[in-house]
């Protein structure tokens, strides 16, 4: 009796203070249906709420990914996150909470049905086949019209980090992540082969560069603790490794015994191949964001000082620099004696590269982040302002113009008449006509591009924000 006296008087008191100016984030930390302390996971969760409330998606997807980071059976949060992620179009981030979700309640049906429509919507119908099992779900096969465009070869899941960039060797495919890691993988199977990930592990948010030779193939890349590192490319050694001053955001170039890579401090290096050490640096005023261009004896690199700078490649002295009016984070491609590249100023510039004259601009709406692709006469150029421009590369004028449904911040790539693109927050692979720019189809790829498409040997490779690298078999 003395108890039930006690938590009821609590609760007077919890009330009387929830009802107090300022008081009210006691709610945030204790039941007060139970009178005891919130969980870290409940108070997470609660969070997670708010901020949903407040139409703070992304805000509030942290919060609930934190909560199951906190208690990774915590049902609420594995069931807000599946919602979330399926509301985006990023089903296979979906179907993996739902997964979750199922292990931790395996008879909460609603899911499992909502489990077996997502990986019916995948095209993933052996999945969907053993989710609906236990209910009884029949699944039926996929007809011929709404067969995806592209075949699966293979899907490869790494770890639950986004896919920062790949490269591609003669028979592997390499691919850095935002966890800190270097895969390779077997480009027909998609199998690891090895890992490698350093032990101060940071992120990595470019993609690497291989550098084939007969003695000694290897894979470079940087990263946010400020160190360039060279792997081998057969078994995933670490052969050296050189600090920077700061961050590293840009691949490396590699020709010859040369690797040329830029800092977030504004300092461009150039190290020796074999042994890591340093042959000269470069400063400008600005970080360079993007990776250079190594090109016979001429080191090209946009800086955010707002200047395109061409560096002689021996000795790292300036041969001239070109001021665009912002930022260059756009890694320029060299045609003959033409540079193409873009800028934070919205433009396409095409500059001599031998004079530094400038032979025209275009203005693409935005910022252009990412390197040109020069195919069959056509300049292809993305623009956060949502479009892809194809012009003709002595001129610079516009042949035709794709409007995107979001940012366009990578490359697109092209095979065979077609261009392949994808856009920022866009779970779609698209193609479109190399000719007429029109339409030819969109394919869901289950979660959102995290790189640019790599078309290579009749296979098309692409990284994905959940971490996953797919392979689709070109027609």
């Amino acid at each position: 009796m003395k108890n039930l006296r006690a938590r009821a008087l609590l609760a007077v008191l919890l009330a009387s203070l929830l009802a107090a100016p300022g008081c009210g984030v006691v709610g945030q930390y204790v039941d007060l249906h139970g009178l005891r302390p919130l969980s870290r996971a409940e108070r997470l969760f609660r969070e997670g709420e708010r901020l949903a409330e407040a139409g703070k998606v992304a805000e509030s997807n942290l919060a609930f990914r934190q909560a199951v980071e906190a208690d990774p059976s915590y049902q609420p949060a594995l069931r807000r996150l599946a919602a979330a992620y399926a509301a985006q179009g990023r089903r296979r981030l979906a179907a993996y909470f739902y997964e979750r979700l199922l292990a931790a309640s395996p008879h909460d049906d609603e899911a499992r049905r909502t489990l077996v429509e997502t990986y019916q919507a995948l095209g993933r119908l052996d999945k969907a086949a053993e989710a609906g099992r236990p209910l009884g779900i029949a699944v039926q096969a996929i007809d011929a019209a709404s067969q995806p465009p592209l075949p699966s070869l293979w899907e490869t899941f790494l770890e639950e980090r986004a896919i920062s960039g790949m490269a591609v060797g003669e028979n592997t495919l390499f691919v850095t992540t935002q966890g800190g890691s270097l895969y390779a993988l077997d480009r027909e199977t998609g199998q690891i082969r090895w890992h490698f990930a350093p032990r101060d592990a940071r992120p990595i948010v470019s993609a690497p560069a291989y550098s084939p030779a007969a003695d000694r193939s290897l894979v470079l890349f940087g990263a946010e603790n400020a160190v360039l590192y060279a792997i081998s490319a057969t078994d995933g050694r670490e052969l050296w490794q050189f600090r920077a001053a700061a961050p590293i955001h840009g691949s490396p170039a590699v020709a010859g015994n040369r690797v040329c890579f830029g800092s977030m401090d504004g300092t461009l290096y150039a190290l020796d191949r074999s042994t890591g050490g340093l042959f000269w640096k470069f400063q400008a005023r600005g970080a360079f964001q993007a990776a250079p261009l190594l090109a016979g004896d001429t080191v090209y690199a946009g800086s955010l000082d707002q200047n395109l700078y061409a560096i002689d490649a021996q000795n790292g002295s300036e041969r001239w620099h070109f001021a665009a009016l912002s930022g260059v984070e756009s890694t320029p491609l060299l045609e003959g004696d033409l540079l193409y590249f873009g800028a934070n100023d919205s433009r396409v510039y095409c500059v001599n590269a031998k004079s530094a004259r400038e032979v025209w601009h275009v203005s693409a709406g935005d910022s252009v982040y990412a390197q040109p692709l020069l195919q069959d006469d056509r300049l292809y150029a993305t623009s956060a302002g949502q479009v892809l421009l194809a012009l003709a590369p002595q001129t610079g004028e516009l042949l035709w113009r794709y409007n995107a449904r979001t940012f366009l911040t990578t490359r697109p790539a092209c095979a065979r008449g077609a261009i392949y693109l994808v856009a920022a927050g866009d779970p779609h692979l698209y193609a479109l006509d190399a000719q007429t720019g029109s339409s030819l189809w969109a394919m869901d790829t289950g979660d959102w591009p995290a790189t640019e498409p790599v078309v290579v040997g009749g296979a098309l490779y692409l990284g994905e924000r959940d971490g996953t690298v797919l392979a689709y078999k070109l027609p």
